[in-house]
């Protein structure tokens, strides 16, 4: 095999693995950063949009609470529990004084939608746990999560929101999504494709 095609059968295997988990789609009002922020605390990310990004990924965990289990379902239904096991984490976040509203739209990700954080201190006792590396949140600040202007549903993948940010005080929505990771094709599947590829470019 030459040098060129081992490295072509490589990259197939790290893109395919790396493709795994992931917003796979927005619209409307949803920005989709391909790169998570420096930033997301008050003033830093501004602007009339609703940005969404990934956290960490195939995070394990014994047992995180969460303030929304019921899929499909709504905020203002939102029934709360404790959840566990390997999830991917991801990020919506508006902070917008224009006036302008709602912001509507919709996110959808690479795996089943199992638990939604949207209360202050239940962001603030996640966001170390699944938080993007290298992203500063505002852990602590009282006016962060779903205000009462806002609302939001979910339905297998996919979660639609509708979305205000007009308050007296600087106030960031903030919502994270833990989804099901997407198994990753095995190894040796990964290798066959890789083979498959070598095969064609002899023939």
């Amino acid at each position: 095999m030459k040098h060129g095609t081992i490295v072509s059968a490589l990259g197939v295997i790290l893109s395919a693995t790396a493709s795994q988990a992931a917003i796979t789609g927005v619209t409307g009002s949803a920005t989709w950063l391909g790169v998570a922020p420096p930033s997301c605390v008050p003033g830093a990310l501004t602007g009339p949009t609703v940005y969404t990004w990934d956290e960490q990924q195939n995070v394990f965990t014994g047992g995180v609470f969460v303030d929304m289990v019921n899929n499909p379902g709504s905020s203002g239904g939102a029934i709360s529990g404790v959840i566990g096991g390997n999830f991917d984490s991801h990020f919506l976040h508006l902070e917008d004084y224009t006036g302008v509203g709602p912001f509507i739209g919709s996110v959808t990700f690479s795996g089943q939608i199992i638990g939604v954080v949207f209360v202050n201190t239940t962001l603030d006792s996640t966001d170390a746990g699944f938080g993007a590396l290298g992203t500063a949140y505002p852990t602590t600040y009282p006016f962060r999560g779903l205000n009462t202007q806002s609302s939001f549903s979910i339905s297998g993948n996919t979660l639609k929101f509708n979305l205000w940010s007009i308050s007296p005080v600087p106030e960031v929505v903030q919502i994270r999504v833990l989804t099901h990771p997407v198994p990753a094709p095995g190894p040796l599947a990964l290798l066959g494709l890789g083979g498959l590829c070598v095969a064609r470019r002899r023939r």
